[in-house]
């Protein structure tokens, strides 16, 4: 399950704008604080595809805290809570950082592009090296 999150994750966060004639607003922390729930995604410009919520009534999400906290909560079909992930989160320009340099026993950092945000709608663009070449990776999340 983990792995999907940072899949979706690598698909959020826009470049630095203002406002605009499609609802984006400026990259900044106020703008990100709160819930971001997983909509889905591409992959290489491919077809977009939804995330998979088990539960249909409680989706998954990000929650991001003005602290620099992040927490991923994941449900199982029975829409308990099954999957709980807290790493930290940073920004800088249109660069979004999230990391658990703090936690074993998976360290890691990540960087995404936010390529845009707007009251509804979050999309990060994760740009990662696979074997055999690079694959680019959007993840839209949504806050309903």
């Amino acid at each position: 399950m983990k792995k999907y999150i940072f899949a979706i994750i690598g698909l959020v966060i826009l470049g630095a704008c203002s406002s605009d004639d499609n609802g984006s607003q400026a990259i900044n922390l106020n703008n990100l604080i709160g819930k971001w729930y997983l909509k889905g995604g591409t992959t290489n410009g491919g077809a977009f595809e939804n995330y998979n919520h088990e539960c249909v009534t409680s989706k998954d999400y990000q929650e991001f805290f003005a602290n620099g906290d992040l927490d991923f909560v994941g449900h199982d079909v029975e829409c308990e809570v099954n999957d709980t992930d807290s790493s930290q989160w940073s920004i800088s320009g249109n660069i979004l950082t999230v990391s658990n340099q703090e936690f074993d026993p998976m360290i890691y950092s990540y960087e995404y592009t936010i390529e845009s945000i707007t009251s509804e709608e979050l999309r990060l663009k994760e740009t990662v090296e696979i074997p055999g070449g690079t694959e680019t990776r959007i993840i839209y999340m949504t806050r309903n």
